[in-house]
């Protein structure tokens, strides 16, 4: 994620962001030149979480970012939760969930007397893990 990022910030590295993008769930249509364009000016990277799981794994991020063409002077976030696969001993990008829900802990995770991870301000026994 991180070097996926630090291409997008560089820009001019559309060939090693397609490389990087799992071949069958990349759009056609997408080209080296058209990932070089650089669109936005990277601020700063942020990892929230991340997860693997054998052949998978997922990494949630939010990036910050001045669009170049001056329409926003105020910074912006991009918020995504990441799936990758490892294909060939490399991990590879395969989708993204803009603006993501918040992961729900599995019940057994949360303790009875613990707030409820859903921002209720109620006790988990009372809320969503009764």
């Amino acid at each position: 994620m991180r070097s996926r990022y630090s291409a997008f910030a560089l820009g001019g590295l559309g060939a090693y962001l397609l490389e990087t993008w799992d071949r069958d769930s990349r759009p056609a249509e997408l080209t080296a030149e058209t990932l070089d364009a650089r669109d936005n000016d990277w601020l700063g990277l942020e990892i929230l979480d991340s997860g693997v799981s054998g052949a998978r794994g997922s990494v949630e991020f939010k990036a910050r970012c001045v669009p170049r063409d001056g329409s926003v002077t105020q910074p912006q976030t991009l918020h995504e939760r990441s799936r990758f696969r490892r294909r060939g001993g490399a991990w590879v990008y395969v989708d993204g969930v803009l603006d993501p829900a918040p992961e729900t802990p599995r019940a057994s995770s949360v303790s009875r007397n613990a707030p409820c991870p859903c921002g209720s301000g109620k006790k988990a026994k009372r809320c969503c893990h009764a």
